[in-house]
C-alpha cells in the first residue's frame, strides 16, 4: 500500500475542528458525491445533538471509524473526513469494503474543549481548558458488560453507536483516540498475523516514536513494541481499581468489548500531542520498576487531597452542583486515588527488576497527566460558579490558590520532560496509517 505517499499529501492543519466543522466537512463530502456516499442520522446526544453517520462505497464487508470517544482527543476530528474524502478520490484504498465514519461520537463533550481547540496547542492551555467526562459518561467505556442479564445502554451516544454495531457487524472497527504526551501506540481486540508488526513499522513513515513504557489500560497485554491487547472489561476495572475500589463498579465494557460478539477486529490509535523520543527507549534508566512506581503511586496519592484543601471549603456550597466539571472533578479525584493504590499493588510484586528510560517517562507523565486534568478541571468548575455569581471569598480564594497550584504543577511536569509538539498533519497522518494498514492486513490474510 502506498502509505508514505497518502501520508505525505495531508495539508496543514492550524486548529481542531469542533462538532459543527465536523459535521460541515461531512456533509459537503455527501453532497459533492451523492452516488458514492451516503449520510443518515442514527441518534442524539443527552443535550440533543444529531449524531450522523456516513457511508463510502458499497463493499461486502463493512469498516466503522469513529472520533471523538473521548471528546478532549480532537485529532480524529480531522481524520475521519480527510479519510472519507481520501476514499472518495481513491477507488482501491476502499479494498472493497463499505467505510462508515462517525465524525464526532460525543458533541456535547466536544463543544466543552472548543476553548482549546484553536490553541495556543501547549499543556498549559489544554490542562486549563480541557474536559474529561467521568468513566460513567464515556462514550467508549460504557458498554454492558458481555452476558449480564442487566446490562443497559446507559447513555443515548452509547446507545446509538451499539446500534451501528449491531447493524453493520463490522469485520474492522478503528477508535480514534489521542494521548497528551509520549509516543504513538495502539490496542487492538485480539492478534491477528502481522498486524503488529505492520502497525509498529508505521513509524518508519510518520516519525512519531512508538511507546514501549506501560499500557494505560491496565492488564493489557503487550504483544509488540507499542501493540497491546486489550483485556477483559473485568480485568480492567480491578486493575484500575487494585481489585476493590469504585472503578470496577463505575467501568462499564468497551466499544471493543461489545462489537467482540460479531467477531469484529477493533484497533484503538493512540497519538501523542506531545512527543518524546524517550517513549520508545528500553534501556535501564538507573533506578527499579518497584521504585519507579512507588513514586508515581505518591504523586497520584497526593492529587485529590492536595486539591481538596484549596478546593473543598468553595465547593460545599456550589450554585450549580451538577454541573459536568463538578462531576469530573470528583471521578479525577477518585481516578487519581485508585490508580495510587494499583501502582502500590504492582510495585509490590515488581521485585528488582530495572526500569527502563520508557516506563520511567511514561510513569511520570501519568501522573504529570492527571494532576493537571485534576488542577484544571477544578479551575473550570470554579471559573463556572463566578460566572453564574457565586463569588464568595472562599470561592475567589480557592481560585486564586488552585491557579497557583496549578503553575507549580505544570512547571515540575516541563521539568521531567517539556516535551516536542508534534504537528497536526503528523498526528493525522498516524491515525490514518493505521487504519488503513488494519484494513489491509486484514483483507489480505
Amino acid at each position: 500500500m502506498k502509505i508514505a505517499s497518502i501520508l505525505r499529501e495531508i495539508p496543514y492543519e492550524d486548529h481542531y475542528p469542533g462538532p459543527d466543522e465536523v459535521e460541515s466537512r461531512l456533509a459537503g463530502l455527501a453532497a459533492r458525491h451523492p452516488r458514492l456516499v451516503r449520510r443518515r442520522r442514527v441518534g442524539f446526544s443527552r443535550l440533543g445533538e444529531p449524531i450522523h453517520l456516513v457511508s463510502v462505497g458499497s463493499g461486502d464487508r463493512s469498516v466503522l471509524v469513529f472520533a471523538g470517544p473521548h471528546p478532549n482527543e480532537p485529532v480524529g476530528f480531522l481524520t475521519v473526513p480527510y479519510l472519507a474524502e481520501l476514499l472518495c478520490r481513491d477507488d482501491d484504498l476502499r479494498l472493497g469494503h463499505t467505510w462508515h465514519f462517525i465524525g464526532c461520537v460525543d458533541p456535547d463533550g466536544a463543544r466543552l474543549n472548543e476553548g482549546w481547540f484553536a490553541g495556543p496547542l501547549t499543556r498549559r492551555n489544554y490542562g486549563r481548558r480541557h474536559y474529561r467526562p467521568p468513566f460513567d459518561e464515556q462514550v467508549e467505556w460504557t458498554f454492558p458488560h458481555h452476558g449480564d442479564p442487566q446490562g443497559e445502554l446507559s447513555m443515548p451516544e452509547t446507545k446509538a453507536l451499539a446500534d451501528v454495531i449491531d447493524e453493520l457487524r463490522p469485520a474492522l472497527m478503528c477508535s480514534l483516540h489521542n494521548a497528551e504526551f509520549g509516543g504513538v501506540y495502539y490496542y487492538v481486540s485480539d492478534e491477528r498475523p502481522g498486524m503488529a508488526k505492520a502497525l509498529t513499522h508505521l513509524s518508519t513513515y510518520t516519525g512519531i516514536p512508538v511507546q514501549t513504557g506501560d499500557a494505560d489500560i491496565p492488564g493489557a497485554r503487550s504483544i509488540a513494541p507499542g501493540v497491546y491487547v486489550v483485556p477483559s472489561a473485568n480485568v480492567a476495572g480491578e486493575a484500575v481499581s487494585g481489585g476493590d475500589g469504585p472503578e470496577t463498579a463505575l467501568m462499564g465494557a468497551s466499544s471493543l468489548h461489545y462489537a467482540a460478539r460479531h467477531g469484529t477486529f477493533s484497533l484503538i490509535v493512540e497519538v501523542p500531542m506531545w512527543a518524546d523520543p524517550r517513549s520508545g527507549e528500553d534501556t535501564d534508566c538507573g533506578v527499579r520498576r518497584a521504585d519507579l512506581l512507588r513514586a508515581t503511586a505518591a504523586l497520584l496519592a497526593d492529587i485529590s487531597p492536595r486539591i481538596g484543601a484549596l478546593a473543598d471549603p468553595a465547593l460545599v456550597s456550589l450554585a450549580v452542583p451538577g454541573s459536568p466539571f463538578a462531576r469530573s472533578l470528583t471521578d479525577l479525584r477518585r481516578t487519581s486515588a485508585a490508580l495510587a493504590a494499583a501502582f502500590r499493588s504492582h510495585a509490590e510484586r515488581a521485585g528488582d527488576a530495572r526500569g527502563s528510560v520508557a516506563e520511567q517517562l511514561s510513569f511520570q507523565q501519568t501522573a504529570h497527566t492527571l494532576r493537571l486534568r485534576t488542577c484544571g478541571s477544578a479551575l473550570r468548575l470554579i471559573a463556572g460558579e463566578l460566572a453564574v455569581g457565586n463569588s464568595s471569598p472562599a470561592m475567589r480564594s480557592a481560585g486564586q490558590a488552585l491557579d497557583g497550584l496549578f503553575e507549580t504543577w505544570a512547571d515540575e511536569a516541563d521539568a521531567d520532560a517539556t516535551g516536542t509538539p508534534v504537528p497536526i498533519a503528523q498526528l493525522v497522518g498516524a491515525q490514518l496509517g493505521a487504519v488503513l494498514t488494519a484494513a489491509y492486513q486484514l483483507s489480505a490474510s
